[in-house]
């Protein structure tokens, strides 16, 4: 136990460095939807369907931001659906854009099955 006593057998494990920086993603992709949202609804041009797409798709990032903040059991199948989704939509437009999507899809498949992210999600109720 050393000098610190049994308060750290107490604390719930630390967020792994993978899904910290998964949840930052998110949420800046979550506030860059809702500005596309803002700006699609403020401009002349601006189509309503567009508007429509870019709120659903801040309020899918808010979702997979808050239940992996919130270390939900079933956010690494909402993340991956998501990713997945964005990459699938970027496909077609064949240029930086898709390079973006496919990464972020190869990111999210990568640090959402580390080991230490698998653990952080799968011992919820175990306090260490």
């Amino acid at each position: 136990m050393g000098v610190r006593g049994y308060g750290d057998l107490l604390r719930y494990p630390v967020m792994p460095a993978p899904v910290r920086l998964t949840v930052l993603v998110f949420g800046l992709l979550m506030l860059l939807f809702a500005l596309a949202t803002v700006h699609r609804l403020v401009t002349d041009g601006g189509s309503l369907g567009a508007a429509v797409f870019f709120a659903v798709l801040a309020v899918a990032s808010a979702l997979v931001t808050a239940a992996l903040a919130g270390r939900r059991v079933w956010a690494p199948y909402a993340t991956y659906a998501l990713a997945g989704l964005l990459a699938a939509a970027s496909l077609g437009l064949f240029g930086a854009i898709t390079c973006v999507g496919l990464a972020l899809l190869a990111w999210v498949l990568w640090a959402l099955n580390a080991r230490a992210s698998r653990d952080w999600f799968g011992n919820r109720r175990r306090l260490r």
